[in-house]
């Protein structure tokens, strides 16, 4: 089977993701702000130089950004309400990144079933489509702190994590949510998928 790039090597917090988000919403993001940024995050060139990659891939080139443009007002209001925040970030990391939206339809599945999943687990289920290699889990080290800094995930204990059920959000924030899931799956053929697809598990009411 060939294996899927994963992309992701640096984990980038929100404070910063949601900086990038709103200078490329409001077209005054520059290669300097950019590199402004991802300095930020860290020291050194070479590491720079892979979050500001990061940032671009999960802002200016997202797959989302077309549609959050399209409704920039909108999106401006998700990242001032707490509650549909997590659904915004997920959103986008979902769209720039695959291993993103395998994670949380993993999660998703599991977490229908039981109250935690661990670590080796998760990578055992991701290897089936990435490798088992050295770049999985490096991303899975950038995955998984991303999701419970956005609010999705809590980890119960070292390598163990349990669901944070999303239940405050907006229409606006299911919307967007439900976008990411309409790009992860272009066949999609119609809207009772949300009901039983796992990537919805976490907005179940």
């Amino acid at each position: 089977m060939k294996r899927v790039t994963i992309g992701i090597e640096k984990r980038v917090s929100l404070a910063v993701l949601e900086l990038s988000l709103r200078a490329v919403l409001e077209e005054k993001d520059s290669p300097s702000y950019f590199e402004e940024l991802s300095y930020s995050e860290c020291t050194g060139a070479n590491r720079a130089k892979k979050v500001e990659r990061v940032l671009r891939k999960l802002t200016v080139n997202n797959k989302l950004m077309p549609y959050m443009k399209q409704h920039k007002n909108t999106v401006h209001n998700m990242l001032g309400n707490n509650s549909d925040r997590a659904l915004l970030f997920t959103a986008m990391m979902c769209c720039a990144y695959s291993i993103f939206y395998d994670t949380v339809s993993i999660l998703g599945k599991y977490f229908h079933v039981q109250e935690h999943v661990n670590r080796l687990f998760l990578l055992q289920k991701l290897s089936e489509k990435y490798g088992s290699n050295r770049a999985l889990d490096i991303a899975f080290d950038c995955v998984m702190p991303m999701l419970i800094e956005a609010g999705m995930l809590e980890r119960h204990s070292p390598g163990v994590y349990s669901m944070l059920k999303q239940e405050k959000y907006s229409p606006d924030a299911m919307e967007i949510y439900k976008q990411a899931y309409r790009i992860n799956n272009p066949m999609l053929n119609g809207e009772n998928d949300f009901l039983s697809n796992p990537f919805f598990e976490f907005v179940r009411q």
